[in-house]
């Protein structure tokens, strides 16, 4: 019965009956391309999927903040957030220690986990994400269908070139002038 429910239905569940069933099926939808979209950033399956877990428990908690959109799209901003922080700190890490090990062999989790559960709701990051959402939503739709299939979706470059019948090197300058566009929509306000 839930797989037929709306995004915006199961998250008035979730905030009116504290319906945790009902965020399963949130999760559910989107774990895979919010995994994909980590997994592309970290680099690592292990790290992806603790990242993937932290922003669906960091989304539970700000979900009453959510002000609409695309929920998955959400979820997978929180998601690079996230893995943005922990590479920074792993980072600032190795450049402490003088370490060479490769990115993300010794990211703890658990430390950002920690840090992430001291943090409220960050009013900029919302307006900025809905300010996102807002511009991608401004995109002709060849273009918009091109950043659900990459970021949403996981779909990989090769992939969406082939479903066009463009080269990868085609997709991968599109994607670079459309987030340009969307760079300056967002400075913008929009308007551009």
């Amino acid at each position: 019965m839930k797989g037929n429910v709306s995004d915006i239905e199961l998250i008035r569940q979730v905030l009116r009956e504290n319906d945790s069933r009902a965020f399963g099926t949130l999760m559910q939808r989107y774990s895979l391309p919010v995994y994909n979209a980590a997994l592309r950033l970290m680099h690592d399956e292990e790290d992806a999927a603790e990242v993937t877990q932290l922003a669906f428990i960091q989304a539970y908690k700000q979900l009453d903040s959510w002000h609409g959109g695309n929920f998955g799209a959400w979820v997978t901003v929180i998601a690079n957030h996230i893995g943005l922080r922990l590479l920074e700190k792993e980072k600032r890490r190795r450049f402490r220690t003088g370490a060479s090990q490769p990115y993300g062999t010794e990211i703890s989790i658990e430390d950002l986990s920690e840090d992430l559960t001291d943090e409220g709701y960050d009013e900029q990051k919302e307006q900025q994400l809905q300010a996102l959402e807002l511009a991608i939503t401004q995109l002709p739709e060849p273009d918009r269908q091109i950043i659900r299939w990459h970021y949403y979706d996981g779909v990989p470059l090769q992939t969406i070139a082939e479903r066009l019948g463009q080269t990868e090197n085609n997709i991968k300058v599109r994607l670079f002038r459309i987030r340009e566009r969307l760079k300056k929509k967002i400075e913008h306000g929009n308007n551009n």
